[in-house]
């Protein structure tokens, strides 16, 4: 192999003094973010896992719950917002699809309630409806009374490295703005793109 001209006149044993360095393992929340942020998927688990004791504490029940409900009841789901639509035969009603670890829900916004919540269904990435079971056999949607823009939630994926274990994360619903900058600065997506009405 041909000497290279840069270290020609250099000390052999200075070229060899560098230490390893010994990064800390990626945590789970940390290779989730990753993950969504270059697949819009992650094999390793789904953020709402990670996220469920908090959703919880919100009042929002697995999406395979729904299942075990009865016609009727009042039920609060959340999920990441996966599609948004308005058709046009619909009557200015809007269908919204959410996702969590155990499967998807369906909600359907009645046109006073996307007003009254415009924002917060608009440009939510994690979305919690609050509204009254609607079923007929397998099919089921929650007709829509309240949502709310559950997103920052999703930042404490990225809160504490040195913490994995779900049950450790904080229970303060205050995420420190320097971590959702840091996120925007790196251009971190932690939700996959919703397919939205236009």
């Amino acid at each position: 192999m041909p000497e290279l001209p840069l270290f020609t006149k250099a000390d052999p044993e200075l070229l060899h003094q560098e230490a390893d360095v010994q990064l800390p393992e990626m945590q789970l929340g940390e290779h989730i973010v990753h993950d969504y942020a270059t697949l819009r998927l992650s094999l390793k688990s789904h953020p709402l896992a990670l996220l469920r004791k908090r959703l919880t504490r919100h009042g929002a029940i697995p999406n395979a719950k729904l299942a075990e409900k009865n016609d009727g009841a009042r039920v609060t789901v959340c999920g990441l917002v996966l599609v948004r639509q308005r058709p046009g035969t619909a009557k200015e009603v809007i269908f919204v699809t959410l996702e969590d670890e155990t499967g998807i829900a369906n909600a359907i916004i009645w046109p006073s309630v996307f007003e009254k919540f415009r924002r917060a269904l608009l440009g939510s990435r994690l979305l919690s409806i609050q509204g009254k079971l609607q079923r007929q056999g397998l099919v089921m949607h929650v007709i829509a009374e309240r949502l709310e823009d559950l997103s920052d939630e999703l930042d404490i994926l990225l809160l504490d490295e040195k913490t994995p274990d779900p049950k450790k994360m904080p229970d303060s619903a205050n995420i420190p703005g320097a971590y959702a900058k840091t996120r925007k600065r790196r251009g971190t997506q932690i939700a996959p793109r919703s397919r939205n009405f236009h």
